[in-house]
């Protein structure tokens, strides 16, 4: 052999044995390998920030990693959106929202600093809560088929009025659409928030609203205020009584409240899949359903997201004629 050869042989045997410590050295850290934040777009202590708090500590121990809330509130969810939105899509800053930022939004603003159809990876939608379609206590409808009727007989000469935490929300919108295809004139009467909403019902300063089952669940159960329908597929846990929509024979206002979990688009398929799987084994925990879920009369859903992105899709087109039929806007 020459000396040539010698040395090629030699540089080869070097670089073969090189391999395998240079695969190791290229390969990306499992995930996560330093500290995850989950945006809330929310103040501390609704139910979106209760239950990102609540997954955030599952998922510590899941991922051995700290997982942290970070609430980035105000303007209807459009500053948290933003921020996740120009983040990086490394999968370490996701997106705990709802139908306010992702479906509404685009509907109700002419212009807005992210793009919800384009600017979003969504992993799972967590859980949906069925809201309660509500009269005073003094209401002469016991039915909502009686309380259609009473609102017909009303007119336009003395409207009856229903109430909701906001201009352009999840309970405003619905109600708005539920008005249109019954026929009915009604007056919305837009408050800051439930808190100061729900006397005004109990008072029969307004004749109706419809807001999520935990808000209102002892209100009912006092008897202060007589629920007339709840807006789900099934009926409420917390209000057995309370017939669907569907069973007292109106098409159903699809009023639900979902709070999903997003990450910035561009994050890989892999992680976005990796991240999904997690949460879903998390959410579907007994334990985990009992304190955190059915505790406050949520359903889990716990999506794919494949499933949570044609919801997305499906669900942009209802917010959008929603929108339009109550003439909202927030600009």
């Amino acid at each position: 052999m020459t000396s040539l050869h010698r040395i090629a042989t030699a540089l080869l045997a070097a670089t073969t044995a090189l391999l395998p410590v240079l695969g190791r050295a290229q390969a990306p850290a499992p995930y996560p390998a330093k500290p995850v934040n989950i945006v809330v777009p929310y103040a501390a202590g609704g139910p979106v920030d209760n239950l990102a708090r609540a997954l955030a500590t599952r998922l510590n121990k899941t991922w051995s990693q700290p997982v942290v809330v970070i609430n980035r509130t105000g303007a209807n969810e459009i500053i948290g959106a933003e921020y996740v939105a120009k983040s990086a899509p490394d999968g370490y800053t996701l997106f705990a929202a709802t139908e306010a930022s992702l479906t509404m939004n685009p509907h109700l603003y002419k212009k807005l600093p992210y793009n919800a159809q384009k600017d979003f990876a969504p992993i799972s939608r967590l859980i949906s809560v069925p809201m309660v379609f509500f009269v005073p206590q003094s209401s002469k409808a016991n039915t909502l088929a009686e309380f259609i009727a009473l609102a017909r007989k009303a007119g336009k000469s003395t409207p009856m009025t229903y109430g909701s935490s906001g201009a352009g929300g999840i309970v405003h919108l619905p109600l708005a659409m539920f008005a249109r295809q019954e026929g009915l004139e009604m007056v919305h009467v837009p408050y800051k928030g439930a808190a100061p909403l729900i006397p005004e019902v109990i008072a029969g300063q307004i004749d109706a609203a419809v807001l999520g089952v935990s808000v209102i669940e002892q209100h009912i159960k006092s008897g202060k205020l007589k629920a007339l329908a709840v807006s789900s597929e099934t009926r409420s846990i917390a209000l057995p009584d309370v017939p669907t929509f569907k069973e007292a024979g109106v098409r159903d206002i699809q009023a639900v409240f979902n709070i999903g979990l997003l990450a910035p688009a561009g994050t890989p398929a892999p992680l976005v899949e990796k991240i999904a799987a997690d949460v879903r084994s998390i959410l579907l925990e007994p334990e985990f359903r009992k304190t955190q879920i059915d505790a406050f009369s949520y359903v889990a859903v716990a999506s794919s997201p494949a499933e949570y992105r044609e919801f997305l899709a499906r669900d942009y087109q209802v917010q959008g004629e929603r929108v339009r039929a109550s003439g909202a806007s927030l600009d």
